[in-house]
């Protein structure tokens, strides 16, 4: 129903729009002849003032008698004549000229009533003639006027009114035949080759706005790249809703997870709180050490949690700068290294380390560095057997510093490799039972980019994972 509304609204408006520029067209033609008839008409009677015909009667004021056939024309009417090229003929009562004023050799000094009617109907030589009359002293004097044809012409128009009803008829059945003609041609052009596929794309963007975006639409006619484009775009959307849904389920994952990972040690510190305010129990000086080590180790564990969000959320914002000074890659790395190793809980994995060359330097922050290759670093250990292997090398070329961190674990599936550095991400294939915020890998990223670097990894079931970190030198 809502499709053939709209395609009918389309048609509608299109049929309106082309009726009005018919009607207009038609109306602009009428005036642009009109403005031309007029334009000639008036460039044709430069010197009148209204028509030759008036000019004609008019003239009479110019007529001057003084007793019988005594005529003149005064010096105005003279004038007049003279600047249309015009010539005068008086008559008197018997037709017979009395008086003539510029008039062309073959002009016949007597006429008849006929031969007038003749004149004045069909013109004289190459002149058209019009007739005037002079009434004084109870004599009427007529006159002829004649102007070159070239300069004024006037045409004797005979009609039947019934003829002129069938033409008006006609022209009116010929407006109607147009206007049926372009709503025919409108449905059949507009309505179905331009009408259908506006209504599709119109369909289509409803579609999206209701957040449907598994249609697909055929590309072709004058609209082909608009279907293109609805088509990528419902691509993309459906992409971002999925990741989107994907980052939703994995932010409530990790909000669990968090509350979880607060609620296990707040609980610890809250029943050996209780134990140690018992009044009724006696502790030994051995157990009063034991509950407080938890306590305090529970408690920066809390404490970590909570500088990794903030710390987290800092990079992504850009509401931290680093403090950048002159390193040397090489030994900041080899620092790391044996800084996770004096670590009880990581002195026996199984890292080593190489270099081309024993200096290589770059600008940065040496402890957000040292705090990303760690994270790098403790995730291979973390989320691989006690007897994983893992080689770190760092070396450079001419223009680029390469580090890479490399494990022969387990390695990564394909469905959790991408989402490995997104900061509410914690990977299912983990053997370490105590999980980290989730936010290790998403802070290194954050640094590394930070610093104007690049960071990558590549993993498979079964073959280990590659980080691969590269720096534009800056130095």
């Amino acid at each position: 129903m809502f499709r053939l509304k709209n395609k009918f609204k389309i048609t509608t408006n299109f049929l309106i729009a082309l009726i009005l520029i018919f009607i207009i067209v038609f109306f602009v033609d009428i005036a642009i002849i009109s403005t031309s008839f007029m334009t000639t008409r008036v460039s044709s009677s430069q010197f009148f003032t209204s028509s030759p015909i008036e000019f004609t009667r008019s003239f009479s004021n110019y007529i001057n008698f003084n007793g019988e056939d005594n005529i003149t024309i005064d010096e105005k009417g003279t004038n007049l004549l003279i600047k249309n090229n015009g010539w005068i003929q008086i008559l008197n009562e018997d037709f017979t000229e009395i008086y003539t004023f510029n008039s062309p050799k073959g002009i016949p000094k007597t006429y008849t009533p006929i031969s007038i009617v003749h004149a004045h109907k069909y013109d004289m030589l190459d002149y058209s003639v019009y007739i005037g009359e002079k009434v004084v002293d109870n004599r009427t004097l007529s006159y002829l006027i004649g102007f070159p044809a070239n300069h004024v012409s006037k045409y004797t128009l005979e009609f039947n009114p019934s003829t002129v009803y069938k033409i008006m008829s006609g022209f009116l059945v010929i407006i109607i035949s147009n206007i049926i003609i372009a709503i025919i041609g409108a449905y059949l052009f507009f309505g179905r080759k331009m009408g259908k596929p506006l209504d599709k794309i119109v369909e289509g963007i409803d579609e999206l706005s209701q957040g449907n975006y598994e249609r697909s639409y055929k590309e072709y006619g004058i609209y082909k790249n608009v279907f293109s484009n609805l088509n990528n775009l419902n691509l993309k959307l459906k992409e971002s809703k999925i990741k989107r849904e994907e980052l939703d389920t994995m932010r409530e994952d990790w909000i669990s997870s968090i509350s979880h990972d607060i609620k296990t040690p707040l609980s610890s510190i809250k029943g050996f709180a209780e134990i140690m305010k018992d009044k009724d129990y006696d502790f030994s000086k051995e157990e009063m050490l034991d509950y407080s080590d938890i306590i305090w180790n529970k408690s920066c564990y809390i404490e970590t949690l909570i500088e990794d969000l903030n710390l987290t959320y800092k990079l992504k914002n850009n509401s931290t700068e680093p403090s950048k000074s002159k390193l040397n890659i090489v030994f900041l790395m080899q620092n790391t290294i044996i800084e996770i190793l004096n670590d009880p809980i990581y002195s026996t994995r199984n890292i080593n380390f190489e270099t081309s060359n024993e200096t290589i330097y770059y600008f940065g922050d040496e402890a957000l560095l040292k705090r990303a290759f760690s994270n790098l670093i403790i995730n291979s250990i973390v989320h691989n057997n006690t007897d994983v292997k893992v080689l770190i090398s760092v070396h450079e070329d001419e223009n680029d510093i390469y580090l890479n961190i490399k494990d022969n674990g387990k390695g990564i599936s394909s469905k959790d490799l991408p989402y490995i550095f997104e900061r509410y991400y914690r990977g299912t294939n983990t053997s370490s039972s105590k999980e980290g915020s989730g936010l290790g890998m998403a802070i290194a990223k954050e640094i590394i980019i930070k610093h104007g670097g690049n960071v990558s990894i590549q993993s498979k079931i079964g073959s280990g994972t590659e980080i691969k970190i590269s720096f534009t030198k800056n130095i």
